[in-house]
């Protein structure tokens, strides 16, 4: 069985792989590491920033970002994958149906508000559409 962790390449979503690390350690799954490689995430004016800075190509970078992530974990098979899509929850939800997927572990950015009504929320809609169990890692600071 694989543990997907979804990641957009920012901080908070990279708070899930621990979670999901230590659940697959404890139930000897395989863990993925998975971003969606669309239009939102290549139009991050941070991401086309760094690219810009390293001289690479955003795809480049994103499969290096992953790779290093993967590198980090101990203990676990770990592989990678970027998935095309413009939908990031769509793209997560399809690759997740019968894909011998135990779960989901995702981080939440906390969105409310215009942000969220703007953005959406990407962890709301794989939660409402997966087939697979999803855990969600809250990141918000709490008060």
């Amino acid at each position: 069985m694989r543990i997907v962790v979804p990641l957009d390449m920012s901080e908070t979503a990279a708070k899930a792989i621990g979670p999901a690390v230590d659940i697959a350690r404890g139930l000897g799954d395989d863990l993925v590491l998975v971003t969606v490689n669309g239009s939102r995430l290549r139009a991050d004016l941070d991401i086309q920033d760094a690219a810009f800075s390293e001289g690479v190509a955003i795809p480049d970078m994103i499969e290096a970002y992953l790779k290093s992530k993967a590198a980090e974990i101990e203990d676990v098979k770990v592989s990678t994958m970027s998935l095309p899509g413009e939908g990031a929850a769509e793209s997560l939800v399809d690759h997740s149906a019968g894909a011998d997927v135990r779960m989901i572990v995702m981080a939440t950015h906390g969105r409310s508000g215009l942000d969220r009504w703007r953005m959406g929320s990407v962890t709301e809609k794989v939660v409402r559409h997966s087939e697979a169990p999803v855990l969600v890692i809250p990141t918000r600071d709490r008060d």
